[in-house]
């Protein structure tokens, strides 16, 4: 190897690997790019966020996170799934209408009474999915839980309850009643798989127009029986009133007769006239024999008209 003045032998002639200062910087950047590439990815599938009014859930191969997750940023595995599931007030329509259904057709709902009429009815039921119970309703049920057990166990409560009642009933005063035991069923039916029923609202019962003309009919001839019930009672209540009214005056009348002397009847006629005005009063003498009026004769004469 060529030798320099003053130097040894060379042996070689590229610098040394720790002492080469441009593949020192090129090898310090590379490795600076590939850790902020690793750091984004890590980034991409490891950082979440939960949106407002949902639960987490965390799923990886195939095994749940039991703990739900709550709404904000959330940091998880690069290899793990995330699913967000609605916990608001959700509803959902059933009708005798096609087009207030909640999912469609299939949800326009007709059902029988007790005495085997088909009527409609309009029903909405809000629910929410428990918070807590996301995760295990995830992992029995998933996501679409709405439709795999909310809506058929609407459904079946609607047609267990209705049977149970007339379409009378139905169309009058029963509608409250319906309403609570269609929630009481789905209550027993839903809380247990974590979905808490809110409401029923039965907001309308549509029966066969014959029937409900007959029905309306029905009403309007019980509001008169009614109304001439009603008029006979208060006849009756009158005639009762005027028959005690009678009664008290007769004994009144009674007991005062008991007490009247004709000096007593005299004393009140007399002070009778002592309240009437002056110059409307004309005094009549009676005679004490006969008790018949005296008059003076106009003549003069001085003879009485009752004598």
């Amino acid at each position: 190897m060529p030798r320099g003045p003053g130097e040894g032998e060379v042996k070689s002639i590229l610098p040394d690997a720790h002492a080469d200062f441009i593949f020192a910087v090129a090898a310090e950047e590379f490795g600076l790019v590939t850790g902020l590439l690793i750091v984004a990815l890590f980034a991409f599938f490891s950082i979440r966020i939960v949106g407002v009014g949902q639960a987490g859930v965390i799923h990886t191969f195939g095994v749940v996170d039991p703990i739900s997750k709550p709404p904000g940023l959330l940091l998880k595995l690069p290899w793990s799934a995330l699913e967000q599931l609605n916990v608001r007030t959700q509803e959902f329509t059933m009708s005798s209408r096609t087009e207030e259904a909640g999912l469609g057709a299939d949800d326009a709902v007709q059902t029988l009474t007790s005495e085997g009429l088909t009527v409609g009815l309009d029903i909405t039921v809000l629910f929410r999915l428990e918070f807590q119970q996301a995760p295990v309703v995830f992992r029995t049920i998933g996501p679409d839980y709405q439709a795999i057990i909310v809506r058929p166990a609407i459904r079946n409560a609607i047609r267990d309850v209705v049977a149970q009642y007339t379409a009378q009933d139905l169309y009058t005063t029963g509608r409250e009643q319906v309403a609570i035991q269609i929630e009481d069923q789905l209550i027993n039916a839903l809380q247990p798989r974590g979905i808490t029923i809110e409401n029923v609202l039965l907001r309308d019962v549509r029966l066969p127009p014959v029937i409900q003309q007959a029905i309306d009919d029905k009403l309007a001839e019980e509001q008169r029986v009614q109304q001439a019930e009603f008029s006979r009672q208060r006849q009756e209540v009158e005639a009762q009133r005027r028959v005690v009214e009678a009664t008290g005056e007769r004994d009144a009348q009674a007991e005062i007769s008991k007490t009247l002397t004709d000096e007593y009847l005299q004393l009140l006629y007399i002070n009778s006239l002592k309240d009437i005005s002056g110059g409307s009063v004309v005094y009549v003498p009676v005679s004490p024999d006969t008790g018949l009026p005296v008059f003076v004769d106009a003549s003069g004469s001085g003879n009485a008209a009752g004598n």
